[in-house]
């Protein structure tokens, strides 16, 4: 058989390994192929032996690396069953309220607000964080609205990211007002929270501005104006949920306080002025805001007492009428006349005086028969009534006043007209009594005689039986209780 080169194509003549022509190797090199298994059988057994390459063991690097690795998958199992648990919806939500309920956290990273123009900082949620301080039952019903998808006035919980690339990030979305503040006048300086808000416009007795968008919360607003050369001021906390008008109007009344002469007048712990010798002081135009208080202090046989105090004195003068009680009307003007603890009142201290210069009773004295005062009044009464030419005696008490002595205890000013009924004339004299003291004893109903008072003899005159002539006044000085 002809052979030729598989390269060239020259005729290869006999068993030549190379190509005689181009050297082309003729020839390949045999493979041995792999030898079959050797299967010996013994007995019942069939053993198989086949031929590997012997592995190489694990480095020790290897070891260390995988070990690693085990040891890592191990914490991130863990990591990331806390990390669920921590980051939860419900927990975030809990922390933020919890954090909004305390001031001095920093809690501006977890509050985003509805108006995308309004930048939340540390400083400009502190109201809202004042709000949840001072009404936590609000913040708890807050973090139920959260936790139940109801509503919660605008505040919403918003995912806005993850944290890990893993947890869902949940911020606080509150909404954004612009309150409008209201005053009635001009040239006031407005500060909410300590900042001036600007210039307010408007005219006549109308002046107001819209404010730039908020977050809501509590505020503090405060303004100051001059009316009459007369510097005034009022202050306002308000809760800011909505696009709500802030009334700043400065209201002015004018007042007159009655009370204990050289008394001290105070308004909101402030002293605004001294009652002159007549228990008197007038305030004129004094501005009017909520939660006012007043009262008075004097000093009374060396030491200081104080009057009850008037609490909402802007609401008790709008209900003030023309009575006789602590706030009344007089044309333009409020009286305001403060209660003292313990003072006696008119009734009381006409019905005991009227009593007792009657028919003395003990039971009318401090200290009863003990009361050097009940002891000359009942010698001067049983004096009257001893004398043969009187046939009758008439008393009749008239209170002109009552102011605080001391503690439980007042100093009354009155007067007694007596009339001496005789056969064929009567005789009547009037008694002005000052610096009696009369007590409200506890477990005590009514009041007592602690002192009479000094006595002035002030009208003296007959008059004849059916006639009112012969009239005479006296001016006497006598510090006596003039018989007939």
């Amino acid at each position: 058989m002809e052979k030729f080169c598989p390269n060239c194509g020259k005729e290869i003549k006999g068993e030549a390994d190379f190509c005689p022509n181009c050297g082309y190797k003729l020839k390949k090199e045999k493979i041995s192929k792999p030898s079959q298994p050797i299967i010996q059988k013994n007995g019942d057994e069939t053993h198989s032996q086949i031929r590997h390459s012997k592995k190489k063991p694990m480095s020790k690097r290897n070891k260390i690396i995988l070990s690693i690795v085990g040891v890592l998958a191990v914490l991130f199992v863990c990591f990331y069953a806390w990390g669920s648990s921590y980051y939860s919806e419900h927990n975030q939500v809990r922390r933020i309220v919890s954090a909004l309920k305390d001031p001095n956290k920093k809690v501006s990273q977890y509050i985003t607000s509805t108006d995308p123009d309004l930048k939340v900082t540390d400083e400009n949620v502190k109201p809202l964080q004042r709000y949840y301080s001072n009404h936590k039952t609000q913040a708890d019903n807050a973090i139920y609205a959260l936790e139940h998808q109801t509503d919660s006035y605008g505040v919403n919980f918003e995912q806005t990211g993850r944290y890990f690339l893993l947890f869902p990030k949940y911020k606080l979305q509150v909404p954004a007002f612009a309150p409008t503040v209201r005053t009635n006048h001009s040239n006031s300086e407005v500060k909410m929270n300590g900042k001036n808000i600007g210039k307010l416009a408007g005219s006549a007795s109308d002046y107001s501005k819209k404010l730039e968008p908020i977050l809501p919360g509590q505020y503090n607003f405060s303004i100051k104006s001059t009316v009459q050369g007369r510097k005034l001021s009022t202050t306002a906390e308000t809760d800011i949920w909505s696009n709500k008008t802030v009334n700043l109007n400065i209201k002015t009344e004018t007042l007159e306080i009655k009370s204990l002469p050289n008394g001290i007048v105070y308004i909101n712990d402030k002293k605004v002025g001294t009652l002159n010798s007549k228990g008197k002081l007038l305030l004129k135009e004094y501005p009017i805001s909520g939660n006012m208080n007043l009262y008075v202090r004097a000093t009374v046989n060396n030491r200081t007492i104080q009057s009850k105090t008037i609490d909402n004195l802007s609401e008790g003068l709008d209900y003030a009428s023309d009575g006789t009680d602590a706030i009344s009307t007089d044309g333009n003007k409020y009286v305001i006349k403060p209660e003292w603890k313990g003072l006696v009142n008119k009734d009381d201290a006409k019905s005991v005086l009227s009593d007792a210069f009657d028919i003395p009773d003990p039971d009318q004295f401090v200290d009863g028969s003990d009361n050097s005062d009940y002891v000359e009044m009942k010698k001067m009464i049983d004096s009257y009534k001893d004398q043969d030419d009187i046939s009758n005696i008439e008393s009749e008490v008239s209170v002109q006043s009552i102011t605080p002595y001391d503690n439980n205890s007042s100093e009354v000013t009155y007067s007694v007209k007596w009339t001496f009924v005789h056969d064929d004339y009567d005789r009547v004299q009037v008694m002005q009594y000052t610096n009696a003291v009369l007590t409200n004893e506890k477990n005590e109903s009514g009041a007592k005689i602690k002192k009479i008072g000094t006595g002035k003899l002030t009208k003296d005159h007959k008059v004849t039986t059916g006639d009112s002539s012969n009239d005479t006044d006296t001016n006497s000085d006598s510090d006596s209780d003039n018989d007939d």
